[in-house]
């Protein structure tokens, strides 16, 4: 079907409007799908760009100063809209936090806490992808953190927060506040969280020899006060496909245990949402105290574990 000819007069001028803004050529774009910041004076760069998988590198006083430092070095302009990782290695919160603000994070980009330096690893070519964190979180093996789950800690919850790290040649969860890295959690610890807050309904685990696999969990979370104390009641209904129900019914209580304990009794931090619990149940310090005064509480409380083990097929 022809069209009339004003609307391909249109089209050119508006191609060649837009071609000189510069705003169609991609080719003076450069994409990077993995970034790699250490948080160091200076702040060092590296990105892995989705054009031909090489690898770019930059340095600058500040890691704010991230886009200008890859464009000069690429001579190209820098989109972050493919990032699919950010790598980091330093104080993650304030970088985490900024980077979300300037829109160069989705929030749904995973966050991952390298020890050392995050660019050596990328370079080196042994930093996990993001398809090897996605698959450990529907195994189980790791709730999902990414950059929203992280800003919701540090704005919301205590003050702490939890991270992926390159733990060796695996993956594991760190602690971190405002000032830096606290802590790590154990592999019980992050099954539980797994268990608690994760997106998958079906994994396994190996206990003894035997393995079992969950089907589905349901669990909720009860505040009450003892006094000048609160105490957290985690009740959890587990089904599960197992041989070995005692032996299940173990793990899947250390697991349990582990995730309370780690986070809330021993670091104060609130990856539970336990601060919403109590509002629910109607203490008023849950909605008054800021995050700091919230973690001393939460460093205080008493915790408790509930569980009961189903069969699978008992729905």
């Amino acid at each position: 079907m022809k069209q009339p000819r004003s609307v391909f007069i249109s089209a050119i001028i508006i191609v060649s409007l837009l071609t000189l803004c510069g705003c169609t050529d991609i080719r003076n774009r450069v994409f990077p799908d993995v970034l790699a910041v250490d948080c160091g004076t200076p702040a060092e760069f590296t990105a892995h760009l989705t054009q031909g998988g090489s690898l770019l590198s930059a340095s600058a006083d500040s890691p704010l100063l991230m886009p200008d430092a890859l464009q000069n070095a690429s001579g190209a302009e820098i989109s972050e809209e493919h990032l699919s990782l950010l790598a980091f290695s330093g104080n993650p919160c304030g970088l985490v936090s900024s980077y979300f603000a300037k829109q160069w994070l989705a929030p749904d980009c995973p966050v991952l806490y390298v020890p050392h330096s995050a660019c050596s690893a990328l370079k080196a070519g042994t930093l996990p992808t993001a398809a090897q964190i996605s698959a450990a979180v529907s195994s189980g093996r790791l709730p999902c953190r990414t950059a929203d789950a992280v800003l919701g800690d540090l704005l919301g919850g205590s003050g702490v927060t939890a991270l992926y790290c390159r733990d060796g040649s695996g993956l594991s969860l760190v602690l971190a506040d405002r000032d830096g890295i606290t802590g790590k959690l154990s592999e019980d610890a992050c099954r539980g969280l797994a268990l608690l807050c994760g997106r998958s309904d079906h994994f396994s685990f190996a206990e003894a020899g035997a393995v079992c696999t969950v089907t589905r969990r349901k669990a909720h979370i009860l505040a009450s006060e003892d006094g000048d104390r609160l105490r957290f009641t985690l009740s959890a209904d587990i089904f599960c496909e197992t041989d070995v129900p005692d032996l299940a019914a173990s793990a899947l209580r250390r697991m349990l245990d582990a995730a309370l304990t780690e986070t809330a009794a021993d670091a104060g931090a609130d990856l539970l949402f336990l601060r919403e619990s109590a509002v629910r149940s109607g203490i008023p310090s849950a909605s008054d105290d800021s995050a700091e005064a919230w973690r001393q509480t939460l460093l205080s409380a008493d915790y408790e574990t509930e569980l009961r083990l189903h069969a699978a097929g008992n729905r």
